[in-house]
């Protein structure tokens, strides 16, 4: 029996192999790709450079962190660092970054932080791909900072997913999705009745709502979209 894992195509063939590490036999699918915005990676460094001492910038996936590197784009010192989530914050202290992360890695977890409460007249940037929620940008607004949107990729549905290794739908015994936008993805190419019919884990409350409202009833939530994260879930529920 396995696990299905919908997860960005670049980082199925790592997770697969981080479960089967951990003694879960699983199969990746990647549902969606990431392209780069060039445009907007190209005007990164000067508005980076333009940022003041203790203005802030938030990072909101491993992708963003992942593209920084590649880039050799440096954050400037005495910004205060923020990450969405465990994976980006361990992405970035691997850069040799001091970051600070929520310990709900959701919008509303970074919003709940102190260092966020008084923001008046400070620049925050968010580093993100296209699209997405704009509660984050609209909150940390209405706390008077100056927020700046670094769109530096977007995501695309890929029309015929492929998986890491061959699979048959009876050997699945639950499947982990790690967006709302993975899950959404999922019932457009596969059957919605099977999809239903399984449990499943996300990694977050905004997550299983989502997956609520497709009809899924059996929802186990994740403290993050961590591969670590992940397997200490999906083993509580296959071993209990």
């Amino acid at each position: 029996m396995s696990v299905l894992i919908f997860r960005p195509e670049q980082k199925c063939v790592n997770s697969v192999a981080n479960f089967a590490e951990a003694g879960l036999p699983a199969t990746g699918i990647g549902l969606i790709d990431t392209q780069v915005c060039e445009h907007a990676l190209e005007q990164l460094p000067t508005a980076l450079a333009a940022l003041k001492q203790n203005d802030c910038i938030i990072v909101t996936s491993t992708v963003a962190g992942d593209l920084l590197n590649l880039r050799n784009i440096r954050i400037p010192a005495n910004i205060n660092i923020f990450a969405v989530g465990a994976s980006t914050a361990h992405n970035l202290r691997a850069q040799g970054y001091e970051v600070v992360v929520p310990q709900s890695p959701t919008t509303e977890g970074l919003l709940s932080l102190k260092q966020l409460a008084q923001l008046s007249g400070r620049n925050v940037m968010i580093i993100k791909g296209e699209g997405g929620r704009q509660d984050l940008a609209q909150q940390l607004t209405q706390r008077d900072a100056n927020v700046y949107l670094a769109d530096i990729y977007r995501r695309i549905k890929i029309a015929t997913p492929k998986a890491t290794q061959q699979w048959q739908a009876e050997q699945i015994r639950c499947i982990i999705a790690t967006s709302g936008e993975m899950i959404e993805s999922a019932f457009e190419q596969f059957e919605p009745k099977w999809l239903q019919s399984l449990p499943w884990i996300v990694v977050s409350p905004r997550t299983e709502q989502i997956a609520a409202k497709l009809g899924i009833n059996t929802i186990f939530v994740s403290d993050d979209a961590s591969d670590q994260a992940l397997i200490r879930r999906a083993k509580e529920f296959l071993e209990h």
